[in-house]
């Protein structure tokens, strides 16, 4: 065919389809430059990385293969050639998955203590600020160290020497992009959000404790419109103050108790216990409303 080789004319042949079926705009939206999306997984700890624009365009045929206007065949071909002109993603996506433990390495945290400090800000800022570390050097040791996954790969006999070379021509552009992804301010599945009433424990039963009355004696004092605090003051050798001390120091214990189980960070405990006693004074104010007297 002129020297054009075999997978220049499937590209060529694959844009003419696609430019008739979606039209020349839609083609453009899944070029090979698309940026990828990245997330956590949140037992591992390893990075997935996805590429919304080929997942949506899948999508897209598969819809127009259900619709009887191209046949599977046809998709195949296209995604076949979208693919391979984005390059070996598959490669690509195996190097990626290790990229977040490196970069809690040459920062110098541990992987839990860099994820929940990742929500609302990239690894590149994360970077600049940490003390004799940068964006630039976190791309340059991440970008070594995904070479050095592609060699390994490669020497056991897992990928070809084409899929190698693909890969690291990918790299610097896939790092960088990984560097650079701002992450979602929600916390990362699996996670404890940042909530300090989930470390109050059972406040009924340590108000009890505390005030030295019985379970009946405290809900009737309730019902009746009167507040935890209330009762503490009306209660001898007791405080409201005193009250909320004493539930703020147990929710903090629990709360370090947390940090020492590995379920949270220092840095997320830090922030809980700053909230904990608005938490609890919030609760030992309430009242509710005294039921009306009846006729």
């Amino acid at each position: 065919m002129f020297g054009i080789t075999r997978k220049a004319a499937l590209v060529g042949v694959t844009a003419v389809l696609c430019t008739g079926l979606l039209g020349s705009a839609a083609f453009a939206a899944f070029a090979p430059t698309s940026a990828p999306s990245f997330s956590i997984d949140a037992n591992t700890g390893t990075v997935t990385m996805s590429d919304t624009k080929a997942d949506a365009l899948k999508t897209i045929l598969d819809g127009l293969v259900s619709k009887g206007v191209i046949t599977q065949a046809q998709e195949d071909a296209i995604l076949a050639a979208v693919k391979d002109a984005r390059g070996d993603d598959t490669v690509l996506r195996r190097v990626v998955a290790g990229l977040l433990q490196e970069s809690a390495t040459y920062l110098g945290f541990n992987q839990q203590e860099l994820r929940a400090r990742l929500p609302g800000t990239s690894l590149g800022a994360l970077a600049d600020k940490t003390n004799g570390k940068s964006r630039d050097g976190l791309i340059a040791d991440l970008t070594t160290f995904a070479n050095k996954a592609v060699d390994k790969l490669l020497a056991d006999g897992k990928i070809t020497q084409d899929q190698a070379n693909k890969a690291k021509a990918a790299i610097p552009d896939r790092v960088t992009k990984f560097v650079d992804h701002v992450w979602p301010k929600t916390q990362p599945k699996g996670q404890p959000r940042a909530n300090p009433g989930a470390f109050l424990g059972d406040l009924a039963k340590d108000a009890r404790d505390y005030l030295g009355l019985s379970q009946q004696d405290l809900a009737t004092q309730l019902r009746s419109g009167k507040s935890l605090g209330q009762i503490a003051d009306a209660t001898a050798g007791k405080s409201r103050q005193g009250l909320i001390d004493t539930l703020t120091s147990d929710a903090n214990g629990r709360i370090d108790q947390a940090v020492q189980q590995g379920k949270l960070t220092q840095a997320q405990a830090d922030q809980l216990k700053t909230k904990v006693q608005g938490a609890v004074s919030k609760l030992v104010d309430h009242s509710r409303t005294a039921p009306k007297a009846t006729n």
